[in-house]
C-alpha cells in the first residue's frame, strides 16, 4: 500500500439518513441560503446547524419540523421559546 492508498484509506465518509426535497417545498420567506441549510438539514437526517447570531437558526427549525411533518420537541432557554413562539406566527 502506497502514501497515497493508505490516506484515502483513512478518508471517512458520513452517511445520510433523510431525503432530497425540491427547493420549491420550502418556505419562500427564507433566505437562498437558508434554504440551502434547511434541504441540506432534511438530506442529512442527522445533523446540527452551527450558524451564526442572526442568521435565522429559529425559523430554520422550524422549516425543517414543517417538512418533516413529525411531533418534534425542540429544547431552548425561555427567552429563545418566546421568540421561537413569535417565528412560528410570523411564518404562518
Amino acid at each position: 500500500m502506497n502514501y497515497n492508498e493508505f490516506l484515502l484509506s483513512k478518508k471517512l465518509s458520513v452517511k445520510s439518513f433523510g431525503y432530497d426535497i425540491d427547493r420549491d417545498e420550502i418556505n419562500p420567506m427564507l433566505f437562498e441560503f437558508q434554504k440551502d441549510i434547511v434541504k441540506w438539514a432534511i438530506k442529512k437526517g442527522r445533523c446540527a446547524v452551527f450558524a451564526d447570531t442572526g442568521l435565522g437558526k429559529t425559523l430554520m427549525q422550524l422549516e425543517w419540523a414543517r417538512i418533516l411533518n413529525v411531533n418534534t420537541l425542540i429544547f431552548a432557554p425561555l427567552s429563545v421559546s418566546r421568540q421561537t413562539i413569535r417565528e412560528v406566527k410570523r411564518s404562518m
